[in-house]
């Protein structure tokens, strides 16, 4: 049996050319996430992971242990099966704001085996690393469109 190890890698870029520019580095490993938005100003990546019905907020330097859950956890009713992700277009809504697709768990539906509907969600993301204690309780993070 072959195991498939998931990565998400960060290579440097040479503005000019778009050419390689130096090694790649891995950034997570072992998360499945169906997309991500950069938050470049913050130095950081979040990722929609589909089947865990939830959003982590990874850092974007190679080698970065913080990984850290922002949103479905606990579980959030709104939040099942994240996929695609996109900053909003209002002037503060980089690296704050996010619109997320969901399939309401059809491909991997939650514990009680209850498929919700697909939805276009609204996610207030924190701007910068929140400790459990001080995230927004359920329901206060995402909304559905």
């Amino acid at each position: 049996m072959v195991t498939a190890r998931k990565l998400f890698m960060r290579v440097p870029v040479d503005p000019g050319s778009h050419d390689p520019a130096g090694v790649p580095g891995c950034i997570a490993s072992s998360i499945t996430a169906d997309d991500f938005c950069l938050d470049e100003d913050a130095g950081v990546a979040y990722l929609p992971t589909h089947q865990r019905s939830t959003i982590e907020r990874v850092p974007l330097q190679a080698g970065g242990n913080a990984r850290q859950i922002v949103a479905g956890e606990p579980f959030d009713e709104q939040l099942v099966g994240p996929s695609s992700a996109a900053w909003g277009r209002r002037p503060g809504d980089y690296g704050r704001i996010a619109y997320l697709t969901s399939d309401g768990g059809l491909a991997a539906p939650p514990t009680d085996d209850i498929v919700r509907p697909a939805r276009l969600l609204r996610a207030e993301l924190p701007a910068r690393s929140t400790p459990a204690s001080r995230r927004l309780p359920p329901g206060r993070d995402t909304r559905a469109l």
